[in-house]
């Protein structure tokens, strides 16, 4: 039966390798497309994360030696450069019209520029006077954001519009995000446990080793994306997308959807914090920088579970009901953490199914933001992804910079200022990892609230596509 059912599935593999199967719109070369060349792309922004202007990045906060509250006022000035070029960034995707269609040329456009800022982060001399190797970083980081916010969009929205079916788009993003959650898995566990070779993860010949090494690697893979993947939206043929700012404004400002789904991350944009414990937990509660490596591995399988069952869960749920459930289950998990916090096996076991409650976030919240494009062009004849992907990530970012202080107060408070040694004490890490703790559960909890009025459901979408479809025909008669 095996042996049946497995030929099955290679004869299928090859009669629609290049054509898609009848109903589908995504033929499994440009699946493989999507997904391994997508392990290129998430290998560079995973490495943007080991950038992050926070102070429990061990290279900015660590090794630099950047004071927290100087970090959060760094922060603060992206948060603005980031309001005020979401506007000129929205209306270029919007009013992008190339052969290679919407979002495929920023991945060949902004892949290599974003790798190379990434590594320069690493080799801002340390010894030079203190502001000026702030502002050298701040500047540095400036254009690396904007690089690679274009590069990370392009690839996400990619997969919104390689197919209209939204069965089809879940089941998409379920799988390949399980595939090119590779490139990221790969980073947090090889860096770690390689730096032991050059200083551990707070030396920078670590970072100036290996940023390169990956940066050429993550580049050269998500060439494969561009090359071999094709935008599908429903549109009239000799459609030609020209958004005017205003007319955008006016638009999404209607969609409701588009409120919801950003509430959500908003009010949610907290919850994650208790993964950041986990680099200070290993380097300075366990004092072992090669357990970082090991965790983040086992840490990475978490997201799995959920990410594999999002399409299954999504169509049996819903997928407003899937992001109702996790996110109160990750506070549950949360709560325990706090009173585990000295018990290392138990600790670690409540983070990891923490992080699996939110395996399916990505996959779902994308899904449902394909959703509300599709909602959008629907109610105006408009498709205006920019728009609808820029401000929601401005309105991020305007949350980012109302919260972004609350979290450096309490570090200097309990004591940990441009001396990052302080963390080996226990009576100053643990009041820290609290509050982590404390800021995540309040997060889950609270963003659920705007899910709750979410009533776009997946037979709306159905009826949606179709009717876009029969407009669509209809134009080109």
């Amino acid at each position: 039966m095996n042996k049946i059912n497995i030929g099955a599935i290679f004869a299928d593999l090859k009669e629609h390798w290049k054509t898609p199967a009848n109903g589908k719109y995504i033929p499994y070369r440009e699946f493989a497309s999507y997904s391994v060349g997508g392990i290129g792309v998430n290998t560079i922004n995973s490495l943007f994360g080991y950038v992050a202007l926070t102070a429990n990045c061990l290279l900015i906060g660590s090794a630099y030696e950047i004071k927290p509250t100087h970090l959060a006022y760094l922060s603060l000035i992206m948060g603005i450069i980031n309001l005020i070029k979401t506007p000129f960034i929205s209306m270029l995707i919007d009013n992008t019209n190339t052969k290679y269609g919407k979002f495929r040329p920023y991945l060949l456009y902004t892949g290599i520029p974003t790798a190379v800022l990434l590594c320069l982060m690493a080799f801002i001399p340390n010894d030079m006077d203190y502001w000026l190797k702030v502002t050298i970083i701040g500047v540095t980081y400036t254009f690396l954001m904007l690089f690679q916010a274009l590069y990370s969009q392009a690839f996400t929205s990619l997969a919104q519009v390689l197919t209209p079916n939204g069965d089809e788009r879940t089941s998409l993003l379920s799988v390949s995000m399980f595939i090119y959650s590779l490139g990221p898995s790969i980073i947090n566990m090889f860096l770690p446990i390689l730096a032991g070779l050059t200083g551990g993860m707070t030396s920078f010949t670590t970072y100036r080793v290996f940023f390169p090494i990956f940066s050429i690697f993550g580049v050269a893979l998500g060439l494969i994306t561009f090359k071999g993947t094709r935008e599908k939206i429903v549109v009239p043929r000799n459609y030609v997308a020209k958004i005017k700012f205003s007319n955008g404004i006016k638009q999404v400002a209607k969609n409701k959807y588009f409120w919801l789904i950003n509430f959500y991350s908003v009010l949610g944009s907290m919850k994650y914090g208790i993964g950041s414990i986990l680099s200070w937990y290993c380097v300075y509660q366990l004092q072992n920088d090669s357990m970082l490596g090991i965790m983040n591995a086992v840490i990475g399988t978490a997201s799995v579970p959920l990410m594999l069952l999002a399409p299954v869960l999504a169509k049996k749920l819903g997928k407003r009901n899937v992001l109702l459930w996790t996110n109160l289950l990750r506070a549950v998990f949360t709560v325990l953490m706090m009173f585990t916090i000295n018990n290392t096996v138990l600790f670690l076991i409540c983070l990891y199914l923490a992080t699996v409650m939110m395996g399916g976030d990505s996959v779902v919240t994308t899904s449902m933001t394909a959703e509300i494009f599709d909602y959008q062009q629907w109610k105006t004849g408009t498709r205006i992804e920019g728009f609808i992907t820029q401000f929601g990530g401005m309105l991020v970012a305007a949350a980012g910079m109302g919260t972004s202080l609350i979290l450096p107060y309490f570090y200097e408070h309990y004591g940990l200022r441009e001396d990052y040694t302080v963390l080996y004490d226990a009576a100053v890490r643990t009041p820290i990892f609290n509050i982590l703790i404390i800021t995540s559960l309040i997060s889950c909890v609270i963003s659920v609230i705007p899910i709750l009025f979410y009533d776009l459901k997946e037979s709306d979408h159905k009826r949606i596509i179709e009717e876009l479809k029969s407009r669509a025909d209809a134009k080109i008669d």
